[in-house]
């Protein structure tokens, strides 16, 4: 199996219809997907017999695992890779897919492909939020149409044959780097969100070594709909408990290596402060 994706599936008791319906879009356009594998961890509140009946509607193969209670995305995203690692040892790659995202025909394709013409570790795809933002590139266009049938034209007017630097979700990972390197780790990011993707940036900078310069980009052959933040927005916890963590684990260096990866500006000027921060501490 070359390819396995994976999704965290929360449903909020208080935001039920808006949440199943990004579901619906979500799994409905990722039929259209090469790949039909599915590793869903349950975050709630349906039971995991309530959430197979309702994915048993779509094309796709989906194996529930979880409980059905949040235990945040750290939690969830590492016992996904760890499930994948321990029944599918043969798979390359895998996804990290998010409930509020709306996908093309065979949209991981341009991002499998760089991978195997690359020795990166991962590669994101361009995205495009529900008001017409693309972050990544820092501009706005025409928002996507409600129609999901006229999404598939709408997203391959946004195409381009260009690669830049930038995260992003959905993206896809090298299992073999991504084992490598351990995924997320659980004893340093213990808040339920933020920083975690940090964390496993700094851990293949350092797989890659210094020299190598390594630096996450994305892959503007493909482009999705994500409605950037989403479910996380409407999730109450203390952020900077994983900040805590990911200084912990990388302290100053680590700051400063995320200040040179990152694109963004804003991303540029926290990590920088940070690592001036600790730096000044004598």
């Amino acid at each position: 199996m070359e390819l396995i994706h994976t999704v965290l599936f929360l449903l909020r008791e208080n935001a039920l219809q808006a949440d199943l319906a990004k579901a619906d879009r979500c799994f409905q356009s990722l039929e259209k997907s090469a790949h039909k594998t599915v590793i869903v961890w349950n975050q709630g509140f349906w039971s995991n017999e309530r959430v197979q009946s309702y994915l048993d509607a779509f094309a796709l193969h989906c194996v529930i695992i979880g409980s059905g209670s949040n235990s945040g995305i750290v939690v969830g995203r590492q016992s996904c890779f760890e499930y994948i690692w321990a029944n599918y040892p043969g798979a390359l790659f895998v996804s990290e897919l998010h409930l509020d995202m709306v996908f093309t025909s065979r949209w991981e394709d341009p991002l499998v492909e760089y991978l195997y013409a690359h020795d990166e570790p991962m590669i994101g795809c361009g995205i495009v939020s529900m008001t017409g933002f693309m972050p990544s590139l820092n501009v706005t266009v025409q928002p996507p149409p409600h129609d999901i049938n006229e999404i598939e034209d709408y997203l391959t007017t946004l195409k381009r044959n260009e690669v830049g630097q930038g995260l992003t979700h959905p993206c896809i990972h090298k299992l073999e780097v991504l084992q490598a390197v351990g995924g997320y780790n659980t004893s340093f990011m213990t808040g339920m969100q933020a920083f975690e993707d940090d964390s496993l940036l700094v851990s293949y900078h350092y797989y890659y070594g210094t020299r190598a310069n390594w630096a996450p980009k994305v892959n503007y052959r493909s482009i999705v709909i994500h409605e950037l933040g989403g479910q996380r927005f409407g999730l109450r916890d203390d952020m900077m408990v994983n900040l805590s963590g990911l200084v912990r684990q990388y302290g100053a260096m680590g700051m400063k290596s995320l200040s040179n990866m990152h694109s963004s500006a804003w991303h540029v000027q926290f990590f920088g402060g940070k690592f001036r921060e600790i730096a000044s501490i004598k």
